[in-house]
């Protein structure tokens, strides 16, 4: 069940709850009407089933609110991540970019060697970004060597790219989906290092892959290494050796001891 269909069937289960409490409070009040108000003084007012019901309730869709994840007013940039595409389930794809141009990386197995494609990212007022990638298939929109995918949410909120095409038997009628690495795998930048594009891979289990990339140097790698992931991120950095780090699913950053943040797109 969805967030916002929990937040309903709240509503709902609060509405029910004052009607059926107000029943109670109108019929009580009329057989017990001959009751001093001196009585009344001496009274202990202790919360009712309505009371803690609704306190519970708010308390539970309070805590769901807390833990979606920071959804930004402008999305554009977000299309950055690594993608999972059902029709080949083994490999992965990975965007990263700015609003103008932008890198895939692609690999349908794990044994396949990792191609590299550019795409042209299209930004529009008060639009859905589209993505044009120089995959060598006709698209829906007539660009010859293009295909066009539009960067979206879908009605649960999660991050989608659909490809869509008139052509009935174009292999571009696909989606790719956000959803399998909506956890710490990703795409993440260090405000310290604005040319820095960082990429964590799943490779299997817990196991991962991270990359470094410069992209005033043509996105090219600089480091690669190992981490682990776990109740916290755990990486072996070339450098400075083991380095551990918490993931935070609420501000979709990751926190080193030493104060470091990589912030997720």
């Amino acid at each position: 069940m969805g967030f916002s269909q929990l937040t309903g069937v709240a509503a709902v289960i609060i509405s029910f709850l004052l009607s059926v409490d107000a029943f109670q409070i109108q019929q009580h009040d009329s057989t017990t009407s001959s009751l001093s108000r001196s009585n009344n003084k001496n009274k202990i007012l202790l919360p009712s089933r309505r009371d803690i019901l609704i306190s519970t309730i708010t308390t539970a869709t309070s805590s769901l609110l807390l833990n979606q994840p920071v959804q930004a007013k402008d999305e554009s940039m977000n299309y950055q991540a690594v993608w999972f595409d059902p029709k080949h389930p083994n490999g992965y794809r990975v965007l990263f970019g700015d609003d103008h141009m932008a890198t895939l990386l692609l690999r349908d197995e794990p044994s396949d060697k990792e191609l590299v494609f550019p795409v042209k990212v299209i930004k529009e007022q008060g639009k859905e970004t589209r993505l044009l990638f120089d995959g060598g298939t006709p698209s829906s929109v007539g660009n010859d060597g293009a295909v066009e995918g539009i960067f979206t949410r879908n009605r649960d909120k999660i991050r989608i790219i659909s490809f869509n095409s008139n052509e009935k038997n174009n292999s571009s009628n696909n989606s790719w989906i956000n959803k399998k690495f909506e956890g710490p795998i990703g795409v993440y930048k260090d405000s310290t290092k604005p040319t820095q594009v960082i990429i964590i891979r799943q490779i299997k289990g817990s196991d991962c892959v991270v990359e470094f990339r410069d992209s005033e140097r043509n996105n090219e790698v600089t480091s690669t290494f190992k981490a682990k992931a776990g109740n916290t991120f755990t990486f072996d950095f070339p450098d400075r050796g083991e380095d551990t780090a918490v993931f935070s699913l609420f501000r979709r950053t990751l926190t080193f001891e030493d104060g470091t943040v990589w912030t997720k797109y």
